[in-house]
């Protein structure tokens, strides 16, 4: 077996362990195993220490990882939830924001219908529009004393 096939490079150019690779093919799986176990036996034959710290260290990054596995799938519910409750906040929003334009338009009405029928505290009211009414006439009027009508 081509031993370079298993082994690539990462990060710079350093060999990666064979325990890290992505294994394309069985023969490659097969050859990084039988070496993990030949390791695994001569640490068990000659430093059994050794082992047992290994195999704590892996208890404790499998813990670790089934933690992080744990929250990363809250906080995806989290923001699965916040995310529905933003876009209900934004209708929301919007629908206020509608009914708030529905109501000044109703209040400047309101406010006209009063001029109109002599509430002096409007007076001033109804003579702007008044005058703004008379501004775009004239301007009509302009218009269509340019254009040759």
């Amino acid at each position: 077996m081509n031993k370079k096939y298993c082994i690539k490079k990462y990060r710079g150019g350093a060999l990666a362990p064979p325990f890290l690779l992505l294994y394309q093919n069985i023969e490659c799986f097969i050859f990084v195993s039988v070496i993990i176990f030949l390791f695994l036996l001569l640490v068990r034959i000659y430093k059994p220490e050794m082992l047992q710290d290994l195999e704590n260290n892996f208890s404790e990054l499998e813990r670790k990882i089934s933690t992080l596995q744990k929250n990363y799938k809250n906080l995806t519910e989290n923001l699965k939830e916040l995310n529905f409750e933003h876009e209900e906040l934004k209708k929301k929003y919007d629908e206020e924001r509608r009914k708030n334009q529905v109501l000044a338009e109703e209040q400047k009405n309101i406010k006209l219908y009063s001029a109109i029928s002599g509430n002096p505290e409007h007076n001033r009211l109804m003579k702007n529009h008044i005058n703004r009414l008379v501004k775009e006439i004239d301007f009509c009027i302009a218009q269509l004393q340019n254009s040759g009508l």
